[in-house]
């Protein structure tokens, strides 16, 4: 399946340049041949496959020799992950915008890389009232 993610990634590519439109095109109609159970006819999965192959056997023939003969569970595996990871980012980006923080409405802040910090103010500082201390955010 590796043409799914070539047409995603060639996808992303042809918006910013037209020299891999063509391709998102093949890979579009790949994809779509795909799922309705045929065969890729314009030859995308294999030029991609030997592209990826040989790349591999520079650094090891026997990884490139596995990679060979598994290519179609490996392209399945790795269109699993994107789809997870998709899931995942997803649902941490809903979680920041609802809860602002990346683990849901019960989580620690602590555990969010991109919850916002707090400052706390000394009282001594010009911006305690009356002796108080305050926590300001700084977003």
């Amino acid at each position: 399946m590796i043409c799914l993610l070539s047409l995603i990634v060639f996808g992303v590519l042809a918006v910013f340049s037209a020299g891999y439109r063509p391709m998102a095109k093949e890979a579009f109609d790949c994809v779509f041949r795909r799922v309705t159970l045929r065969k890729c006819q314009s030859g995308l999965d294999i030029r991609v496959k030997s592209k990826i192959v040989g790349k591999v056997m520079n650094k090891s023939p026997r990884l490139a020799k596995g990679v060979h003969k598994y290519f179609e569970v490996v392209s399945w595996i790795f269109v699993i992950l994107f789809f997870v990871s998709l899931a995942f980012s997803a649902d941490a980006i809903y979680n920041l915008v609802v809860y602002d923080n990346c683990n849901g409405p019960d989580a620690d802040p602590d555990t969010c890389f991109f919850t916002p910090d707090e400052i706390e103010v000394d009282c001594d500082d010009t911006l305690c009232e009356g002796g108080e201390c305050e926590v300001y955010s700084n977003s």
